[in-house]
């Protein structure tokens, strides 16, 4: 399920919600200038940020340029260091990541000159930085610089202030990413002392850090901890703003999500139903804030096999997001994608690749023809064609996708391994194998890369899946070799006992009796009976 659901110098937070971070968000900082005295400066600024606040980049990128050139002819370092922060900031809503880090790296570096390396004021460059890794998937420079900005901020503000809390809630965020639960869940922990004691156990602010980190033991699978801490934000959130907010409307979604990972569906059914009429009572039963709350109402109908109530949230948050966002917004793409899965799920796929074909036009108009946004449509397109059979446009989709991602400057290569193993996938259900094994190593080689953000389960995976090929080819001395390594892999990673350790032990297993190695293929079949019943699989 899709749950869509400033920082200044010695800052009073005034009001609690300032510290919504729902889901770890991030923090974007256009630099307070309350001490800027060049009026032609100025005027380039709040110029520039009315345009950026308006979405019209090129204007907004057009007066911080301006700015820049101002700044620099009046040697005011302060001024130039604001205005290249503000320009990497609408170049990075362009997507232009590489131009972005640059202005960010010079800003932080004229910054530095003018405050020091331990000012306050270079808190929000070391976030936009920050936050641009994150869009990269480089975990390690996020990191950094959010631990920098950590740093001077607790150094600056002291241990106890508002603003290191969400210090230690972007770093967490970070750490969930690296799955380093346990530093995350410190980190959060950390930021919920720091809030309580500021504004009270029972404020707003203290429900959004609490739901943080019952979302990390969501992400641990620990639904039991997860279940008790969404609803002790619930709980809060129900005394704060009343039944009818928001807050209460995130707080049951959350614990939707939840009961939906138990296989409680109903469960979860109920929860959604109250967090829809919640915000119709809140807004309006036209409101724009409806349109997740539908979307994911749907969701579990669909898996309830509801199909005829899914389709009618579907098409109801389709047009209120035509409504508020325009034919030619990604949210009506979205819902068109949702339209197209519900079709696909009741085989009306002639139906399904209309929606799609919609929502792939789309993002087209709105992001180009090479951004990663438009692979979102293509490999559902993708997955009709192959199942009506159509596989030379599904083919076709499927290189586009793998050139696009193969394009791009995100290090995290996982959407990558995946495309390319789909795509081996087909051309295996073609018969077309010779060019199945060729993509299939490219999947391990990617994996087995230090910095592809690819983990050990998924080179676990493509280790077996290259495996198959070479044993249904009847190369079992290289079939061998590759079940071997995923199954080393998945007891490091997993541990012994993991349901995933056994399948691969009666993969090996397979593999053993047709290379008639018979006895040894039955001690692993006993060693994966033997797992599977210390987990109550019979």
């Amino acid at each position: 399920m899709t749950i869509l659901l400033k920082h200044k110098k010695n800052a009073t937070f005034k009001h609690p919600a300032i510290l919504v971070l729902l889901g770890f968000c991030f923090i974007t900082n256009i630099v307070p200038r309350a001490y800027c005295q060049s009026l032609n400066w100025q005027q380039f600024i709040d110029a520039g940020t009315n345009a950026y606040k308006q979405t019209d980049y090129s204007t907004a990128e057009r007066y911080f340029t301006s700015a820049i050139d101002a700044s620099k002819a009046e040697g005011n370092k302060v001024h130039l260091g604001c205005s290249l922060n503000d320009l990497g900031l609408v170049i990075l809503a362009q997507g232009k990541t590489a131009e972005a880090e640059a202005a960010f790296k010079q800003a932080l570096e004229v910054k530095t000159e003018a405050y020091g390396s331990e000012n306050i004021e270079l808190v929000p460059i070391l976030n936009n930085l920050a936050k641009l890794y994150c869009q990269m998937s480089d975990w390690v420079q996020a990191e950094k610089y959010y631990r920098q900005a950590l740093i001077i901020t607790e150094k600056t503000n002291g241990a106890n202030h508002p603003s290191l809390a969400v210090c230690l809630n972007n770093l967490a965020s970070v750490f969930r990413q690296e799955h380093k639960t346990e530093e995350a869940k410190s980190l959060i922990k950390q930021s919920i002392t720091i809030i309580e004691s500021n504004y009270g156990k029972d404020s707003l602010a203290t429900a959004v850090q609490i739901n943080n980190l019952a979302k990390i033991y969501a992400d641990e699978g620990n639904a039991e901890q997860a279940n008790k801490l969404y609803n002790q934000a619930l709980s809060i959130r129900q005394k704060a703003p009343g039944q009818n907010s928001a807050e209460v409307a995130d707080n049951l979604n959350k614990l939707a999500a939840v009961c939906r990972s138990e296989g409680k569906f109903e469960e979860a059914e109920s929860l959604l139903a109250r967090s829809l009429n919640t915000l119709e009572q809140a807004n309006g039963a036209d409101s724009k804030n409806l349109i997740v709350a539908l979307n994911n109402l749907a969701m579990i109908k669909r898996e309830l096999q509801k199909y005829d109530q899914a389709e009618a949230m579907y098409k109801r948050s389709n047009i209120i997001a035509e409504n508020f966002f325009g034919t030619n917004s990604n949210p009506h793409a979205d819902c068109l994608d949702n339209l197209g899965d519900l079709y696909t799920e009741k085989q009306d796929l002639p139906s399904a690749a209309q929606y799609y074909e919609e929502a792939l036009n789309i993002r087209k108009k709105l992001f180009g023809d090479q951004s990663q946004e438009i692979t979102i449509s293509l490999s559902k397109l993708l997955e009709v064609h192959r199942q009506q059979g159509n596989y030379s446009l599904a083919e076709s989709e499927g290189k586009e996708i793998v050139d696009i991602l193969e394009k791009s400057p995100n290090k995290d290569k996982s959407n990558l391994v995946t495309s390319i193993g789909n795509l081996a996938l087909l051309f295996r259900e073609e018969g077309k194998t010779e060019q199945v094994e060729p993509l299939l190593k490219r999947t391990v080689e990617i994996d087995e890369l230090p910095d592809s953000g690819c983990s050990k389960e998924t080179l676990a995976n493509d280790l077996n899946n290259l495996a198959r090929f070479y044993r249904e080819q009847g190369n079992y001395v290289q079939s061998q070799e590759c079940y071997k390594q995923s199954l080393a892999l998945r007891k490091t990673f997993f541990g012994p006992d993991d349901l995933r350790v056994a399948a691969s032990l009666r993969n090996y297993a397979n593999l053993l009796h047709h290379m008639n190695n018979n006895d040894e293929a039955e001690k692993l079949d006993e060693q994966a009976q033997a797992i599977e019943r210390k987990n109550n699989v019979q």
